[in-house]
């Protein structure tokens, strides 16, 4: 049996947003990692912190194992610009004032991937500021951007195909794999869609208010989930009952 990957990723965090007491720990070895949980559980803000978007009130947090992001014992916070680990935000987030290609081209910091453009079908709005995109053209230019940063140790995708209809989904999701095999960076992204975490084949880390309650494959960890969505399917909720007519 082969020996386990090394982690590229280890992250323990406390931290209080609101109401919400974030307590986690845990690494990352699989290429796709799903942070899997309803609003509110703290998906967005693990994601944040990793990336330096945040300062967290206890953290240590290394990526390939000896390199320190965060460390706040030892005083140690390394800036989002010197971590590598770009962060695609789920609100679309592009330069105004630049094309589609120079937001790209930005990220990339030289010259660009052409492939990036049909790997998110975006040829056809490259030379495009942001005010005249849609908002689905736009959520998959900020992914591309993410995406276009050379040297990344990992990449955070919030929620990357909210609101993208399902075929177009489906053709980023293959597109994106593909992407992943022939680069070989790892991807920790946040949804609550099911079918996405199963269609990626991802490890899953299952949160509930700010806890991990459970991380393994995705057909382990959501295998109660998809059972439910399947009986939803199966045996839909039968319609009221017709009133009965009124008596003549």
């Amino acid at each position: 049996m082969p020996d386990p990957a090394p982690p590229y990723l280890t992250v323990e965090l406390r931290h209080r947003i609101g109401a919400l007491q974030i307590d986690v720990n845990f690494q990352l070895s699989q290429p796709w990692t799903i942070l899997f949980g309803p609003s509110g559980s703290g998906k967005t803000t693990i994601l944040r912190a990793i990336a330096g978007l945040l300062r967290p009130a206890h953290a240590h947090i290394s990526a390939d194992q000896s390199f320190t992001l965060v460390d706040t014992q030892a005083g140690v916070f390394l800036p989002p610009h010197k971590r590598a680990i770009p962060l695609a935000p789920q609100q679309p987030s592009l330069f105004p004032h630049m094309t589609v290609r120079e937001n790209l081209n930005y990220g990339a910091g030289r010259s660009l991937d052409a492939n990036l453009l049909s790997t998110f079908r975006i040829e056809h709005i490259a030379d495009k500021r942001p005010a005249d995109l849609s908002g689905g053209e736009a959520q998959r230019a900020t992914l591309a951007r993410a995406i276009a940063l050379r040297g990344s140790r990992l990449l955070l995708l919030d929620e990357p195909f909210t609101g993208l209809d399902l075929n177009l989904r489906d053709g980023l999701i293959a597109n994106l794999l593909a992407w992943q095999q022939r680069h070989h960076t790892p991807i920790l992204s946040v949804t609550h869609d099911i079918a996405e975490a199963f269609q990626l084949n991802a490890e899953v880390i299952k949160l509930s208010d700010g806890r991990i309650i459970a991380q393994g494959p995705a057909a382990t960890v959501l295998a109660e989930e998809r059972a439910r969505l399947l009986a939803q399917l199966t045996y839909p909720a039968e319609s009221p009952a017709s009133p009965a007519p009124a008596p003549v």
